[in-house]
């Protein structure tokens, strides 16, 4: 494979299954984890979900829906909007939102192995990407 975006893609799948192997025991999958993560700031509406994860509609509606099943999150009327819900974590939901939080944190510490200018230089192109969109 060559490319940078290639690279890129594939990179993220690789970063997600190490991610899951971390999570086991869970039950939550990587988008999962990174939803509740985002949640745990607080409440947000299904836009806000999709801005956060850079994820489309359906997408968003499916993890929303099985982290709902399992009494992770729950949706409720946005009293600053009445066409709109808001999606909040549950006292499950937190539980489990610190157990994916440790996850994170080693697979972060797996990947910083790569030395400190590669940190560095995944920073600066996080920036770009986010500057590109």
């Amino acid at each position: 494979m060559t490319g940078l975006t290639t690279g890129l893609l594939v990179g993220g799948h690789k970063v997600a299954r190490l991610l899951e192997a971390e999570l086991e025991g869970t039950g939550l999958s990587a988008g999962e984890a990174v939803l509740l993560s985002a949640l745990a700031s607080g409440p947000m509406t299904m836009t806000g979900v999709m801005a956060a994860l850079h994820i489309q509609a359906s997408t968003a509606t499916s993890l929303v829906s099985r982290l709902e099943k399992h009494g992770y999150v729950q949706r409720s009327p946005n009293p600053a909007d009445g066409r709109s819900l808001l999606v909040a974590s549950t006292d499950a939901g937190s539980v489990l939102c610190k157990a994916a939080a440790a996850a994170f944190t080693r697979v972060d510490k797996k990947l910083a192995q790569a030395g400190r200018d590669a940190v560095q230089g995944h920073n600066a192109l996080m920036q770009r990407l986010e500057d590109l969109t």
